[in-house]
């Protein structure tokens, strides 16, 4: 097998420039996008969002299948890398242009073109990124490497996000004009086709500077729902979900309501576009400090530290208002930041342990599928928090198709009701801390540090060899039973032992 060397980690973090970047871009513009850009009604918006929800909840899972069963000379996970470089290139482009068709003129026509373009975004994205989060756990299985590998992700996720939260605005107003309306369509166009090309262009470093296991498992048999519901069965893994799901909704919501936050509670529209930049920035620079704590104390400890102080951050918030300045903003998001970093690298990293733990469960090697359960989970969760959100903040009194000629009016100061700004700030405050209280409690759940996770790898490699765990000594099988949640010996292996 290949050293893994720093130009490994570069091509492997490569990968998050899509998956961060892309991500960003649809979280800040896709939605204005439709609604001010295309004409499309609000309702209508949030249908197109839907439908694509739904598409990956049998997709994704349905992809992460694929990539386990795939075999090629390129292997079965970097061939994707390869296959999806087109579509990553026109559903982004396509995500983003609407070839004439206009919400006034044809909405039929327009809703079900850009329903079908986000389900072509959803594809092409799980199609690279499923294959992706999975095969880490082929390329080193030591437990502080991992997350070295995926520190230097989130460093890449993370410049991409800030580049992406910034540079493609100003294609937009530079070919398409300052005020958010129909004008721009030409700025989105040419934003597409340039990030559409990055994009893609970062998978081919990812296929080059990447690499497989050489002794791949056998091809398993068909899935079935049973064996798709079967991944739940992992202890360690319903943990790290309790962790993973809490958080990136947190991260998501956050990114929903920071803009309202900022303009209607505060009535600081004009600071946002630095507060989130400050944000971004702390992220980059606390994810290495994050690495050190994990590669020191174990993947969980960033979470005891992380946490924590984003929920303190939740609560400042309560308190600040139109006077505040905007340095403390600032504060506040670097705050934040440590939440993030400590967020990202730790969930990301923890995945692929998940994988190992499995096959000391089930005598199974299943990357894929935990990767397509995963993807979609996280997926969903956001899709249908985000929905609530929307609910939320009509029972509130909010008019959308008011904010947005609001908005676009220079002369308009900022009143939108006490009832408004009550419930947004009382939501910014308290979804976020609740359930980041929820990840913190199944953070200090977890069960899993290095020298569990090193007795998991020798229970695996003991069964290969002998078929049992005869060899093995009784303080590495307490520790497997441990980290699987298992009973007794007889569950590990399939019941195989």
């Amino acid at each position: 097998m290949k050293k893994n060397t720093v130009g490994n980690k570069l091509a492997y973090a490569s990968g998050d420039i899509y998956g961060g970047g892309a991500f960003m871009v649809f979280s800040l513009l896709f939605m204005s996008f439709l609604v001010l850009v295309e004409n499309i009604p609000v309702l209508a918006a949030t249908v197109i969002i839907f439908i694509g929800r739904v598409w990956d909840a049998i997709f994704d899972p349905f992809m992460g299948r694929i990539s386990d069963r795939t075999r090629s000379r390129f292997g079965r996970r970097r061939i994707f890398f390869l296959i999806g470089l087109i579509p990553v290139f026109l559903s982004f482009v396509m995500l983003f242009y609407g070839f004439g068709l206009d919400g006034k003129n044809n909405p039929v026509g327009s809703v079900i073109y850009f329903a079908v373009a986000y389900i072509f975004w959803g594809m092409a994205f799980s199609l690279v990124m499923v294959p992706y989060n999975a095969i880490l756990s082929d390329m080193t299985s030591d437990y502080n490497e991992r997350t070295s590998f995926t520190t230097i992700r989130m460093l890449f996720s993370g410049g991409a996000s800030l580049i992406c939260a910034v540079v493609p605005s100003l294609i937009i107003k530079a070919m398409g004009g300052d005020e958010i309306s129909p004008a721009q369509r030409s700025g989105y166009l040419v934003m597409g086709l340039i990030f559409g090309v990055i994009f893609a262009a970062a998978w081919v470093l990812v296929f080059i500077g990447t690499f497989e296991r050489e002794d791949l498992p056998q091809e398993s048999e068909k899935i079935t729902v049973k064996k798709w519901l079967s991944v739940f069965e992992n202890k360690a893994y319903r943990n790290f979900l309790g962790t993973f799901l809490a958080f990136q909704i947190t991260v998501d919501l956050t990114l929903a309501m920071f803009i309202f936050y900022m303009d209607i509670v505060v009535n600081q529209y004009k600071n946002y576009e630095l507060v989130v930049g400050t944000l971004l920035v702390f992220t980059l620079i606390f994810t290495p400090l994050m690495n050190i704590v994990a590669q020191k104390y174990g993947k969980a400890y960033p979470l005891y530290i992380g946490l924590p102080l984003w929920m303190l951050a939740a609560i400042c918030f309560i308190w600040l208002g139109p006077n505040t300045s905007f340095i403390v903003f600032c504060i506040v998001a670097a705050v934040i930041a440590a939440g993030s970093a400590a967020g990202n690298l730790s969930n990301w990293s923890t995945l692929s342990d998940m994988f190992d733990i499995d096959e000391l469960r089930t005598g199974e090697r299943r990357e894929g599928i935990y990767s397509g359960v995963s993807t979609f989970l996280r997926k969903f969760a956001s899709g249908v928090a985000v929905l609530l959100l929307g609910f939320g903040l009509q029972a509130f009194g909010f008019d959308q198709n008011q904010y947005t000629v609001d908005r676009n009016n220079p002369d308009f100061t900022g009143t939108w009701g006490t009832a408004v700004q009550s419930g947004i700030k009382w939501m910014f405050v308290l979804i976020p801390f609740i359930l980041l209280a929820v990840a913190l409690v199944f953070a200090l759940r977890n069960k899993i540090n290095k020298r569990r996770f090193d007795s998991v790898l020798a229970g695996i490699e003991a069964f290969k060899t002998s078929g049992n765990l005869d060899e093995v000594p009784d303080d590495q099988v307490a520790d497997m039973l441990t980290a699987t949640g298992a009973a007794s010996v007889d569950e590990l292996w399939g019941g195989r032992a």
